[in-house]
């Protein structure tokens, strides 16, 4: 039962990761541009009244010494964030498609509830910590939904001091960590916290709304949704950077570039193993069997990576088509470009073609008369043996039907066909036929899919290769009239 309910799983949970997956390569590529979207506030150089609601940069220097409450530390300063991350040993559970369980002792984040974990209980938590506001030159920055785009770094313990709260929870320093020792066998159940910060820059530039004097987050584009979340994608202009302006917008740029691809090699990874989750539940019986077992683990791997691929980069192309009009515009109008070209050779070919044929019989060839050409050709070709084969036979008949010609006419074409005082046993009879039925077919502007196929089977019966044929073709469609 436990088998049949995982394997069930599988095939549901697989193909939401795959939907999951799409969506963020979906969205990534519309994502809001907040880079695009600094460099076109206006630079305030003095704050003024006249900047009230309009989205503006400002450079200024900032408070080195910010602090910030640790809680289990004293206070953090420094920092314009500091990331507090809470980890605890315990058992974790992992069960495969065929209900066989692992267990292992590591560090999580989130203590995973299962029978060997029950009577442990988690009492750190991770908590991020940030000023109510922030001071860039002289305007106040509001806290709410402020983001940043520069890198955080791992904050020495040597540096922070125990608060008396943190003393009474048991918390020890040791090496980067605050650990709490639970004294339990195999340290199950010991807790460990780190901290992550960003510093304050000497001088920064901000991005957002002015607005009443102060700095506010700016809604430009409403994202709510999980996808949203799920890639970072919030929507709002509300930025503190080191540095001036220019220095800034670089690292903004960067950061987005970087969220970017980090997203798409998520969404890849994402989708994949979507796939592999989904191939497994329907193969995982495979697994255990011997050297069959590892062929269809490889080959499911093979394929689910391939068609990840796949599906990521027609999620990613379209949707970056769709998000920008510009780019659309140009591609569909350099496809009708490469269409009407290529459609203006083919018809200067076909002109070409039949003025050459129409030369060489001496008169103006009819559509039916140019059928009736090729099919004698053809007969031609197979007739190099002396011997029509079953095969043979078949595109033969085949191609007179397409034309809806009857036994009578078919017979006249055969008759018409053999009627040639060439000798079929000449070294350069096939070649000659061949070819010629290739301009025949050529005379309309293009050889059609029904007539590239009989000629491929022709060419073969009479031992040409498939590339020996292309190379005809390409021949033919350079020289001139019938030989």
């Amino acid at each position: 039962m436990t088998r049949s309910k995982n394997r069930y799983s599988g095939v549901v949970i697989g193909p939401v990761i795959i939907v999951v997956g799409v969506l963020a390569l979906w969205k990534n590529e519309g994502r809001f541009d907040y880079a695009r979207a600094a460099r076109n506030t206006t630079p305030m150089n003095v704050p003024a009244p006249s900047f009230n609601n309009k989205l503006i940069s400002y450079t200024g220097s900032m408070e080195t010494d910010l602090k910030i409450s640790g809680e289990y530390v004293e206070s953090l300063i420094g920092y314009l964030s500091v990331n507090r991350s809470a980890e605890i040993y315990a058992w974790d559970r992992d069960e495969d498609s065929d209900g066989h369980v692992t267990w292992n002792l590591k560090w999580m984040t989130r203590l995973d509830r299962n029978s060997r974990n029950n009577d442990i209980q988690q009492r750190l938590s991770s908590k991020q910590f940030r000023p109510k506001s922030y001071n860039v030159g002289k305007i106040q920055i509001n806290e709410k939904w402020i983001e940043f785009v520069d890198p955080q770094e791992t904050i020495s313990l040597s540096s922070l001091k125990l608060t008396d709260t943190g003393e009474k929870d048991g918390l020890k320093k040791r090496d980067e960590y605050l650990y709490l020792a639970k004294n339990r066998p195999r340290k199950l159940g010991d807790e460990r916290i780190s901290y992550r910060g960003l510093r304050v820059p000497p001088t920064a530039t901000y991005f957002g709304e002015y607005k009443d004097g102060r700095g506010v987050a700016y809604q430009a584009e409403v994202k709510s949704g999980l996808v949203d979340s799920l890639i970072q994608d919030t929507g709002i202009l509300h930025f503190i950077v080191a540095g001036e302006r220019p220095v800034a917008l670089k690292t903004m740029q960067a950061h987005l570039t970087r969220l970017r691809w980090i997203v798409r090699g998520g969404g890849f990874l994402g989708i994949s193993v979507g796939f592999m989750i989904m191939f497994s539940a329907a193969t995982g019986f495979l697994y255990h069997v011997p050297v069959i077992g590892a062929i269809a683990q490889w080959g499911t791997m093979a394929i689910s990576f391939i068609l990840g691929g796949l599906l990521s980069i027609i999620a990613i192309s379209s949707s970056y088509l769709i998000h920008h009009p510009l780019t659309l515009g140009f591609t569909v109008a350099g496809c009708c470009l490469v269409f009407w070209l290529a459609r203006k050779r083919a018809t200067q070919s076909q002109t070409n073609f039949k003025q050459a044929l129409d030369t060489d019989f001496g008169h103006t060839l009819s559509s039916t008369e140019l059928e009736e050409l090729e099919f004698i050709e053809l007969l031609r070709v197979c007739f190099a043996d002396k011997e029509v084969h079953i095969d043979e036979r078949k595109y033969l008949t085949k191609w007179a039907k397409q034309h809806g010609w009857d036994r009578e006419k078919i017979a006249e074409m055969v008759a018409k066909a053999k009627s040639g005082d060439e000798d079929p046993t000449e070294p350069t009879y096939t070649d000659k036929h061949l070819r010629n039925l290739i301009r025949l077919a050529l005379a309309d502007g293009k050889i059609k899919r029904f007539e590239l196929n009989t000629i491929s089977k022709a060419a073969s019966e009479i031992g040409y290769s498939r590339s020996e044929l292309q190379r005809t073709i390409q021949q033919v469609r350079t020289s001139g009239p019938l030989s």
